[in-house]
């Protein structure tokens, strides 16, 4: 059947079918663009400028910036530079920025400038939030550090390794200016570098509350802050000289501690101080010698003021008889009257597991208690250990953890009790022993 074309008056009279739709993304107000646009990548962000005459410029002006060349082709990193210059070096004024991320590496095609006229005009729009990633050059990080430390809008800080100058005979120092008033958060990764240079930092630094310091040192340290409450330490032993450690923070809540590259030569460093504040802390030691039980149980006392304790302990493969971690030869656990969870991974043979029921009976308060077996690894350094003496003490067939909760109420309370009756009869081996 034949159909009746329809005049072309009549198809100029039908309903668009896109008539009633609504442009829901134009009705947005840009400050909301640009809290979306700040969630893309930058390079996709620009792609947005050929959505319409509104997002021409729009993502220019979002409040969150990263400019990336790590692995990056030549041809691609020169793109790294004209959006640099589109979005940073020639921002408007009234857009201020909160956010900075820079991971640019060496190119050849970088001016010796760029990266210090990146800083200079993020400081002039008051940054707030700096990253560094850690493909950017020494030379141009440690050229701009007097930039970043005077960037007094500063609230957070983070850092890429910074080691001494190998072309300079000079040791490291931060710049004599430093005018972070406002700065609350900083991460930083320091390689040799004088203690003492650290604290001066720090005494600079008035409204500091989060610390994260990754350090490798070679002399006795002492950290002080009157306003640090958040502190992780992860400390590299760099010899046998580092073997003291002294904590002067009243503030503290919370603290991470984990150290790396302990040895025969290198022990534990003794940690100790005042933290009288301390809530909360986390404990992670590898490669454990018998040496080092002393500064182990040391450092026990300094936080014996926590409220939860997190303990990843682990002994060295060069040991081949299983020791005590936790205690002092012949001396007795430190109090631990606020303690309501401990949490303890290491492992339980019959020595550790004897400590670990002492220190029971010094947690008065104790909620919960969890304790993991790890057990060791078997390899070429530890082939003449004896794999029966590293076996679990733990009172649990079968099962490498127990788990007790809720203490406070009535719960698990006969088992716990049974673990802590454990104690007498230890106790009358060590007196038979000695």
């Amino acid at each position: 059947m034949a159909t009746t074309p329809i005049p072309i008056d009549s198809q100029s009279q039908l309903p668009d079918p896109n008539a009633n739709e609504i442009d829901h993304l134009s009705a947005l107000p840009d400050a909301l663009l640009l809290t979306i646009l700040s969630l893309l990548p930058l390079r996709v962000a620009a792609r947005t400028s050929f959505l319409s005459r509104r997002f021409r410029h729009l993502w220019r002006a979002r409040p969150s910036l990263e400019l990336i060349s790590r692995d990056l082709p030549p041809p691609k990193c020169d793109n790294v530079v004209a959006m640099a210059d589109s979005a940073l070096l020639r921002r408007d004024p009234s857009h201020l920025l909160l956010s900075l991320l820079l991971d640019i590496s060496g190119y050849a095609g970088f001016k010796d400038s760029f990266f210090s006229s990146l800083l200079l005009k993020a400081q002039s729009l008051l940054l707030r939030h700096l990253t560094i990633g850690e493909s950017c050059s020494s030379w141009d990080l440690l050229h701009s550090l007097h930039i970043i430390f005077s960037i007094h809008s500063l609230q957070s800080l983070s850092l890429p390794t910074l080691r001494p100058s190998v072309s300079s005979l000079q040791a490291f120092q931060f710049p004599s200016s430093i005018t972070l008033t406002c700065l609350k958060s900083l991460s930083l990764s320091l390689v040799d570098i004088n203690p003492a240079e650290i604290n001066r930092l720090l005494s600079q630094l008035p409204s500091l509350e989060d610390l994260h310091l990754q350090i490798r040192v070679t002399d006795p340290m002492l950290l002080s802050s009157q306003s640090i409450r958040k502190l992780e330490l992860i400390v590299v032993v760099g010899c046998e000289n580092f073997d003291t450690l002294e904590l002067s923070m009243p503030l503290l809540e919370f603290l991470c501690f984990e150290t790396h590259g302990l040895s025969i030569n290198k022990s534990l460093p003794h940690v100790h101080g005042a933290i009288p504040s301390l809530r909360k802390a986390v404990i992670k030691l590898d490669e454990l010698h018998k040496k080092d039980a002393s500064a182990a149980a040391g450092l026990l006392k300094c936080i014996s003021q926590a409220e939860e304790l997190s303990l990843h302990l682990k002994e060295s493969e060069d040991e081949m008889v299983p020791f005590t971690i936790l205690l002092e030869p012949g001396k007795d656990p430190p109090n631990f009257p606020n303690l309501k969870s401990l949490d303890v991974t290491m492992c339980c043979h019959k020595h550790n597991f004897e400590a670990v029921v002492a220190v029971l009976h010094h947690c008065p308060a104790l909620e919960s208690l969890k304790l993991v077996h790890e057990f060791p690894k078997f390899t070429y350094r530890s082939r003449l250990r004896n794999w029966e003496d590293w076996v679990s003490e733990l009172p649990c067939s079968g099962c490498h953890y127990v788990y007790f909760r809720n203490l406070h109420l009535g719960e698990n309370v006969k088992e716990f009790e049974y673990i802590k009756s454990l104690n007498n009869k230890y106790t009358s081996k060590r007196q038979a022993s000695s």
